[in-house]
C-alpha cells in the first residue's frame, strides 16, 4: 500500500470492541431496547478497573472489585420509576456532546474509494453509510463516485454489496437505474437490498419486472416474494388480480399468500371484502385461510370488514384472533369491549395486551377490577403497563378509591410480581394506610419487593413508620458487617439501605444521624448506592447547622481522587452538596478547588455549594466538542517541530 499521502490505517470499522473498551453509555446502549429499567452498576468500568488493579497489584483494591462483580451478578433490574431523590435535590443538568469531524476525512475515503485495492474501497464504502448514520453532514456528493466504482466490471461482490448499502443509507435516488441494472445481473443477496430501495424510491421501470415474476412459474421463491413485496409498497393496482390469486391458491406456500395478503391489503384496503369473507367461511379448523382472511382486511374500516374481523376475533388460533382484535382496535377500540375480558385470559401476550387497552379505553369500575389480576402478568413490560394504565384511571375521580382498592388487594397477596407493581401504584397515590404492610414486605423474600416497599416508604413519607423503617436498616448494616446475608441478595440491601437513607434525609429523622455517618468511610463493606444516600441525608438533617467534623469527613470524600482507590463520583457528588447545605465555610477551599470539574456532576456540586455560600457564581459550558477520530482511515498528526529543526 502507498502511504506517500501520509494516512493512517486504523482497526476496521467491523472490529468488535471487547467489553473491557466498552463506555458504560455504549453498554447501556447496546442493552435490549425496549422500556429501560435501571441497571445501576457499571459492568464496563468494573472490568477496566479490574484489570488495572491487577496492573498495580493491589489486592485490597483486587477484592473490592471481585465483590463487585459478584453483586453485577447477581443484580437486579429495577422498575425505572423507582427513582432517587437524592439526584434530584438538586438536579444537574447533563453535558451533552456535539460530534465534529474532520473536515479531512472525506477526501481520504475517496482516496481508498478509489484505489484498485478491493479491501480498501470496502471499507471506505461502509465507513462512508456509518458516517452518515453518525451525524456526518455533506457526504451525498460521495454518491458519484460511489456510482462509478458500482459500475466497474468484475467488482468484488463484497465492494458491491458495500457501495449498495452506502447509496441505499445516502438516499442516491439518481442510482435507480443503475440498481435496476444490479438487479437484473446480481445475487440474491444484492437483489434483497436493491429492490426494496427502489420500491421506496417508487423507480416506475421495476414494476413490469415485478408483475413478470407474479406470472413466471419457474421463477425462485425468495423473489417472488420480494416482488410481491414490493409491489405491495409501490402499490401497483394492476397487479391486484395476479396477487389475488397467490392468495386463493392453495397450493403456495403460506409465506408467500401471506406476502400477497399484506401487499393486496395495501393496494385496495376496502376492495377485498369478497375474498376475505369466503376465506373466512372455510371450515373450521383452518386457521391458515382464516389468518389470510384477517390479513386481506388489515387496511378495512368497512361495516362488511369489521363484521367479518368480529367473527375472526373469536378464533382459536391466537394468530388470527391477534391480528382480527388488533385491526378492530385500530378502528376502534369499542368494537373490542366485548371480547376484552376473554382476550386478558389469552395464552397470548399480545392478545391480553389488546384486552387491557380495551379495558382502559372502557375506563369504568368494573375495567379496574378486571385489569388489577394483570398486575401479576408473566410478561414484565405488560405488568408494568397496567400499573401505569391503572394510575391513568385513577386520575379520573369516580375510579380512584376502586383503583386504590384493586392496589391494596394486590399488595395483601403474596405473589411478587404483583406485589411490585402494587407497590408502585399504592406509593404513587400516596395511600399511607398501606404504610404497614410496606413495613412487613421490607424483609420480603425477593428483591424487587423489598426494594420497591422502601421506595414506597420513601414516597408515602409516614413519620410513623420512621422507628420501624430504622430498625430494618440497622438490621440490614448488621448483616452486612457480619456476612450473615446471601450474596444473592447483596445489592437488593444496598439498594434498600439507599432508599431509607433517602427518606430519613427527605422526612429530617435526626435519630439516624449516627447511622449514616457509618457510611461516610470508603470500606469494602459499604458500597454502591448506599453510601451517597447516606451523605445526602446527612446534608438534609444538618442543613444550616455546621457540624465541623462532619465538614471535615466529607471534604476529605471529596477530595480523594488521587487514592489507589480513588472515591466514587455519587459519593463526591453528594458530599460537596452536604457540605453546602451545612453551610461549612471552612470547607470553601476544597469546593473552589474542585469546582473546576464541572460539568462533571461533582464540580456542579460544588459549585451549587459555592453559590449557596457566597453567591459565587461559576460559569461552564453544558455542551462539549468531541471529535469522531475511531474510523478506519484518519489524517495523521503532523509531526511537531523541535528547536533544531
Amino acid at each position: 500500500m502507498n502511504h506517500s499521502h501520509r494516512l493512517t490505517l486504523h482497526r476496521t470499522i467491523h472490529e468488535v470492541t471487547t467489553c473491557s473498551e466498552m463506555s458504560d453509555s455504549a453498554f447501556a446502549a447496546a442493552l435490549p431496547q425496549g422500556r429501560k429499567k435501571r441497571w445501576i452498576v457499571p459492568f464496563g468500568s468494573v472490568i477496566s478497573r479490574t484489570i488495572f488493579i491487577l496492573r498495580r497489584r493491589s489486592w485490597r483494591s483486587l477484592l473490592i472489585c471481585l465483590t463487585t462483580l459478584l453483586i453485577c451478578h447477581n443484580a437486579i433490574a429495577f422498575d425505572e420509576r423507582i427513582d432517587d431523590i437524592m439526584y434530584q435535590d438538586p438536579e444537574f443538568p447533563q453535558a451533552t456532546a456535539r460530534v465534529e469531524f474532520s473536515d479531512e476525512l472525506k477526501p481520504l475515503w475517496l482516496q481508498a474509494l478509489a484505489r484498485p485495492d478491493a479491501e480498501l474501497q470496502r471499507m471506505a464504502a461502509d465507513t462512508i453509510a456509518l458516517a452518515h448514520r453518525s451525524g456526518m453532514l455533506d457526504l451525498d456528493d460521495t454518491a458519484d463516485q460511489l456510482l462509478a466504482v458500482l459500475q466497474q466490471k468484475d467488482l468484488e461482490p463484497s465492494v458491491r454489496r458495500a457501495i449498495v448499502n452506502a447509496l441505499i443509507t445516502l438516499d442516491a435516488r439518481h442510482a435507480a437505474k443503475p440498481f435496476a441494472d444490479v438487479a437484473a445481473t446480481g445475487s440474491q443477496e444484492i437483489v434483497k437490498l436493491v429492490e426494496p430501495a427502489l420500491a421506496r424510491w417508487n423507480y416506475e421501470p421495476m414494476r413490469t419486472v415485478w408483475r413478470q415474476r407474479l406470472a413466471d412459474p419457474e421463477v425462485e421463491r425468495a423473489r417472488l416474494q420480494l416482488a410481491i413485496e414490493c409491489l405491495g409498497t409501490v402499490k401497483d393496482a394492476e397487479s391486484l388480480p395476479a396477487l389475488l390469486q397467490i392468495v386463493n391458491n392453495a397450493n403456495a406456500q403460506l409465506p408467500l399468500r401471506l406476502a400477497a395478503a399484506r401487499a393486496s391489503a395495501a393496494i385496495d384496503g376496502n376492495g377485498l371484502i369478497a375474498t376475505a369473507n369466503e376465506l373466512a367461511t372455510v371450515e373450521t379448523g383452518q386457521p391458515m385461510t382464516s389468518l389470510l382472511s384477517a390479513t386481506l382486511l388489515t387496511e378495512s374500516d368497512s361495516s362488511e370488514g369489521i363484521s367479518i374481523l368480529k367473527k375472526l376475533a373469536t378464533s382459536d388460533s391466537v394468530a388470527v384472533s391477534g391480528l382480527a382484535l388488533r385491526v378492530l382496535f385500530e378502528i376502534d377500540p369499542k368494537l373490542i369491549y366485548d371480547e376484552s375480558s376473554s382476550a386478558i385470559h389469552s395464552t397470548d401476550a399480545n392478545i391480553r395486551r389488546l384486552g387491557c387497552q380495551a379495558l382502559v379505553h372502557r375506563a369504568d369500575i368494573d375495567s379496574v377490577a378486571l385489569l388489577g389480576p394483570l398486575l401479576n402478568d408473566l410478561d414484565p413490560s405488560l405488568r408494568r403497563d397496567v400499573a401505569d394504565w391503572l394510575l391513568a384511571l385513577s386520575k379520573q375521580a369516580d375510579l380512584r378509591e376502586s383503583v386504590i382498592q384493586t392496589a391494596v388487594d394486590v399488595v395483601a397477596r403474596d405473589e411478587w410480581r404483583a406485589l411490585e407493581q402494587g407497590l408502585i401504584v399504592v406509593a404513587m397515590l400516596d395511600y399511607e394506610p398501606a404504610a404497614p404492610r410496606l413495613l412487613e414486605l421490607l424483609s420480603h423474600r425477593r428483591p424487587e419487593v423489598l426494594v420497591t416497599a422502601a421506595w414506597g416508604l420513601r414516597k408515602m413519607a409516614v413519620a410513623d413508620a420512621l422507628p420501624a423503617m430504622l430498625r430494618q436498616a440497622e438490621q440490614q448494616t448488621t448483616t452486612v458487617v457480619d456476612g450473615s446475608n446471601e450474596p444473592r441478595y447483596t445489592f437488593a440491601i444496598d439498594s434498600q439501605l439507599s432508599h431509607l437513607f433517602q427518606a430519613f434525609g427527605e422526612m429530617g429523622f435526626k435519630e439516624s444521624d449516627p447511622l449514616l455517618r457509618k457510611f461516610i468511610p470508603k470500606t469494602l463493606l459499604y458500597n454502591g448506592r448506599s453510601r451517597p444516600a447516606a451523605v445526602w441525608a446527612l446534608g438534609k438533617l444538618h442543613e444550616g447547622t455546621v457540624d465541623e467534623r462532619l465538614a471535615a469527613s466529607l471534604a476529605q470524600r471529596l477530595a480523594d481522587v488521587l487514592s489507589m482507590e480513588p472515591e466514587v463520583e455519587s459519593v463526591r457528588q453528594m458530599s460537596a452538596i452536604a457540605i453546602g447545605r451545612m453551610g461549612a465555610e471552612s470547607q470553601l477551599q476544597v469546593l473552589r478547588d474542585f469546582v473546576r470539574e464541572a460539568p462533571g456532576n461533582a464540580g456542579q456540586a460544588c459549585a451549587w455549594s459555592l453559590e449557596r455560600m457566597t453567591g459565587e457564581k461559576r460559569d461552564f459550558a453544558l455542551e462539549f466538542t468531541r471529535t469522531s477520530s475511531n474510523w478506519f482511515l484518519v489524517p495523521k498528526k503532523s509531526p511537531v517541530a523541535t528547536e533544531t529543526e
